[in-house]
């Protein structure tokens, strides 16, 4: 297989490949997304939205910012802090912090008036598009990385929309009954060629602690990155909410036999393929996020477990219905186009269904809240 792609990002990984005679997927995967000025997304091109890869739910419509921000004033009175913080890791353009300052300014000034929201970027290109949209806010603070932030000090939320999925991620194969790891090297012709080597004990601990069967075949992935990220969020949370929206799966649904190739898949302007070493920097690769683990190495680092549910019922439980309702009752094109853009946010077998939100909480003694009243029902695709 040739690697194709920008080219002194293809030079860069070669080289290193020859000085180590393999690196693992994760390594590969790590320096196509993440390499300095060069990866996916710490180059300046555009990512997000019609001239870019992939939609997110921040860029349908401001009422995905609106009901975030009502979730969020909903804690802001449960935790009863006068210093409220919100954390926003990986903020894209930067829509959806706009969309909910803008809800909890205009609708919710006291919470506005106690709140710091701060979005943690590594991307220079990202900051700038961020900082440009948010002026009308002077509450917003930047931080490079969860860790710049001292130990238990958050009171408040700290969340995500479609981070996890963006994460390297160790890609394994089931052999004869035995686990393997997948590495890539160069042949003869200085094409990628995939090669396996045993799994590490850390691949194995995560298999056996989370009860996963991988069934003999399987190819799939092992996400360890977002292990030692969740247990980061809950050293620095002293109190109040993580909140993960992402797309994905418990355990017990990720690894089911009809996912045998598993779930890595890359988006090139809007079209998705499994061609990895192809546009590499120029592509994003991206595999569905094990929620179970997420919910286990949380709570281990301190994080309780609130609830699991789907986007659509999240979203109708702080009132999407009412807004549906209201531009039903008008007749103008706007509205119409509205409604079909909302209606992506919550039908089933799309972004309703697809994408999950996963609520864990730190010393809250009631931590009921109001975008987890109404539950789907429980099946493997929800038991985490």
């Amino acid at each position: 297989m040739k690697l194709t792609g920008k080219p002194q990002l293809v030079s860069i990984i070669k080289e290193r490949i020859k000085r180590e005679g393999k690196i693992s997927f994760r390594d590969f995967m790590d320096m196509a997304l993440y390499y300095p000025e060069l990866g996916y997304y710490t180059s300046p091109q555009e990512k997000i939205g019609g001239l870019g890869d992939f939609f997110t739910a921040s860029e349908l419509d401001s009422a995905f910012g609106e009901l975030l921000g009502k979730q969020f004033a909903e804690i802001f009175y449960k935790l009863g802090s006068q210093n409220f913080q919100v954390v926003e890791i990986g903020a894209g353009k930067g829509y959806l912090a706009h969309d909910i300052l803008k809800y909890l300014k205009e609708n919710k000034p006291e919470v506005y008036s106690h709140l710091t929201y701060y979005i943690i970027e590594k991307s220079p290109y990202h900051i700038k598009l961020q900082k440009e949209i948010l002026k009308p806010f002077e509450v917003v603070q930047w931080k490079q990385d969860i860790i710049d932030f001292e130990d238990n000090s958050i009171t408040g939320v700290v969340f995500s929309n479609e981070l996890f999925d963006s994460f390297p991620v160790h890609v394994i194969r089931k052999i004869n009954g035995k686990i393997y790891e997948l590495f890539i090297t160069l042949d003869e012709e200085d094409n990628v060629k995939e090669v396996v080597d045993e799994a590490p004990e850390e691949i194995l601990r995560y298999i056996k602690e989370l009860n996963i069967k991988i069934p003999e075949g399987m190819q799939t992935e092992i996400n360890l990155d977002a292990v030692q990220y969740i247990q980061k969020i809950a050293k620095k949370l002293k109190k109040g909410y993580v909140i993960t929206i992402d797309y994905g799966y418990p355990s017990a649904e990720l690894y089911k036999p009809y996912r045998m190739r598993g779930t890595l898949l890359c988006y090139y302007r809007h079209r998705y393929s499994e061609n990895f070493y192809e546009n590499v920097g120029m592509q994003d690769i991206t595999s569905h996020v094990n929620f179970s683990a997420l919910k286990y190495y949380g709570m281990i680092a301190g994080l309780d477990f609130t609830g699991f549910t789907d986007q659509a019922h999240f979203l109708t439980n702080l009132g999407l219905m009412e807004i549906l309702e209201q531009l039903q009752e008008r007749d103008d094109l706007e509205a119409f186009e509205r409604l079909n853009r909302l209606k992506t946010l919550v039908l089933p077998k799309g972004m309703g269904e697809k994408f999950k939100v996963l609520v864990q909480h730190k010393n809250v003694e009631e931590p009921s809240i109001k975008g987890l009243e109404m539950m789907p029902y429980i099946s493997d695709r929800y038991r985490l």
